[in-house]
């Protein structure tokens, strides 16, 4: 059973560690330890969990942990999730937009007895493009949809287009909303050739994620049309989906999928 500690007591967060107290994930995870800049927030996901729940700085909680979830910030994560890797144990980060900066510092640390496990999240066909990369992959793009309003913008009444560039420069400039950038530049060519576009689309009443891939597989072309969460309309319900998955993975014997 993972001991576990969650890092940020808000929407994800919460979420998973409810979802950790029911099948399939029960039984093979218990929650020992909730932190958050927040006290009150902490103490509220801490009244709603079975069992003892500590609210704990985050070195005594990585020090009570096997597991522990980032479900914090792009800001914060960097630091949560080096110092739980530097000791040794398994994390789920889920603000990956904070980690791309530090990708290879956090590979060398989980050479070294650690292990980073980054959901899926709101998009589709991450296996593809992480097979894609053992031959050659020759293009990734990602194209993202979303109301007006969610980015500032209610007043539009036609398209516009926000970003055009790399992963890496749209992290930077939109770090509240492009964690599948993140994502899916970790999975295939990198920060530097994986392409973005941002549209702020008045027709569209869901953010809307597509891909494509090309390479000596084939192509591929991969498109999600996601409901917000009912506790947050800013947290896709896929995301904390894909994250109970890979923790069901985690736990599993047979691993389905790359």
């Amino acid at each position: 059973m993972y001991r576990t500690g969650i890092v940020g007591c808000g929407t994800i967060g919460s979420a998973l560690g409810l979802g950790l107290q029911r099948p399939p994930l029960a039984g093979a995870f218990r929650v020992v330890a909730v932190s958050d800049l927040d006290p009150a927030r902490a103490a509220a996901l801490a009244r709603r969990l079975r069992g003892p729940v500590a609210i704990l700085p985050l070195a005594m909680l990585i020090r009570r942990s096997d597991l522990v979830i980032e479900a914090a910030s792009a800001a914060a994560a960097p630091e949560i999730v080096t110092r739980a890797l530097t000791a040794r144990r398994t994390v789920l980060a889920m603000s990956v937009g904070g980690l791309l900066s530090i990708a290879a510092r956090l590979r060398a640390l989980s050479r070294r007895g650690g292990h980073l496990l980054t959901p899926s999240g709101a998009i589709a066909g991450l296996d593809a493009v992480k097979a894609g990369c053992l031959g050659r992959l020759q293009r990734v793009v990602l194209t993202t949809r979303k109301p007006p309003a969610a980015l500032g913008l209610g007043h539009l009444t036609a398209p516009r287009t926000l970003f055009r560039g790399s992963a890496a420069r749209a992290v930077r400039a939109f770090p509240q909303n492009i964690n599948v950038a993140a994502t899916l530049a970790l999975a295939g060519v990198g920060p530097a050739r994986t392409e973005v576009r941002i549209i702020a689309d008045p027709a569209v009443t869901r953010n809307i994620h597509e891909i494509e891939a090309v390479g000596t597989f084939g192509r591929l072309t991969a498109r999600v049309e996601n409901r917000p969460s009912r506790e947050n309309p800013k947290t896709s319900q896929l995301a904390i989906l894909s994250a109970q998955a890979a923790l069901e993975s985690l736990a599993s014997a047979w691993r389905i999928g790359t």
